[in-house]
């Protein structure tokens, strides 16, 4: 008598391929990376600038000035592949190049930070998630 017949055998392997094949597919299909994420610069609390985040192969750059005790400066991003970073911004007013070293980000609950001018760059997404309920009532 057979345990395992040709049959079962086919079953388990068109189980197994279909069980890797959706682990790559569906987190592709569930989100779209890129689409609908703004880039926000923000200085001393305030939205200075917003770019849409854009998903290419070739590194685009975006320049935006910034004002900082009176004088002009001019800082800038990197966008590649739906991520961004910022180069490193003018000695005097970072010493240190810790904002530049903090690499590239994508998601909304990542940041690069410059704290001595209070400067920080955010990504956040345009499309309001469909809530399910609104409120809720006993």
């Amino acid at each position: 008598m057979k345990i395992i017949t040709k049959a079962d055998i086919g079953l388990i392997v068109v189980i197994l391929i279909l069980s890797v094949v959706s682990i790559f597919s569906i987190p592709r299909l569930l989100t779209s990376p890129g689409n609908g994420k703004m880039i926000m610069v923000h200085l001393n609390n305030e939205v200075i600038h917003q770019f849409p985040l854009v998903e290419s192969d070739e590194s685009e750059f975006i320049d935006f000035p910034f004002t900082v005790d009176g004088k002009e400066y001019t800082g800038r991003l990197e966008m590649k592949d739906g991520y961004v970073r910022l180069h490193r911004l003018p000695k005097d007013i970072v010493p240190l190049a810790i904002h530049a070293d903090m690499g590239w980000i994508r998601e909304p609950y990542q940041m690069i930070v410059s704290l001595p001018i209070r400067m920080y760059i955010t990504v956040e997404n345009t499309e309001e998630e469909e809530q399910l309920f609104d409120i809720i009532v006993h």
